[in-house]
């Protein structure tokens, strides 16, 4: 009998994924009369090769050890205890996504930069704070100017 391991999982999860993403690329406008090839080309790139390695994926989980025991059920719980760094960066990325359009790039930006260095390097000194704050306020100036003056993009 089979059982849906983790990987097994992951595997079947992405290739639904890039599956109905591949379908989805169909509504890419067509190319024009200066563009060789559109602009569907290289998504499609990208999901043929994650499709690819999700097959592999799923192939390898049908011919690993049989002998792995299952994870108890509390390990879960455990993991969120572990990664809990990683799930507050997901956090305050969607927070940043939220507020970009609302407070605009440049204090977004800022406001993210200063709290993800903040949960990656620690901020238990002076002397973290001032790279943390020096390194945020420089990466957001720096790409505001180059996007907005260098690209002329607008940006939020």
């Amino acid at each position: 009998m089979l059982t849906l391991t983790k990987d097994r999982a992951l595997a079947l999860a992405m290739l639904l994924i890039t599956g109905i993403m591949l379908v989805e690329t169909r509504n890419i406008p067509e190319p024009t009369s200066w563009q060789p090839y559109g602009s569907a080309l290289f998504p499609r790139i990208l999901l043929a090769v994650v499709a690819l390695l999700s097959l592999l994926i799923l192939v390898r989980t049908f011919f690993g050890s049989p002998n792995r025991s299952p994870a108890p059920r509390h390990a879960w719980r455990e993991w969120i205890i572990q990664n809990r760094s990683i799930l507050a960066l997901f956090g305050a990325f969607g927070l940043y996504a939220a507020l970009l359009p609302i407070i605009g790039y440049i204090a977004a930006t800022l406001a993210f930069l200063l709290a993800s260095l903040a949960l990656l390097m620690g901020v238990d000194t002076k002397r973290k704070w001032l790279i943390n704050l020096a390194v945020s306020v420089t990466l957001t100036f720096s790409v505001y100017v180059i996007f907005r003056f260098g690209l002329n993009v607008w940006l939020p």
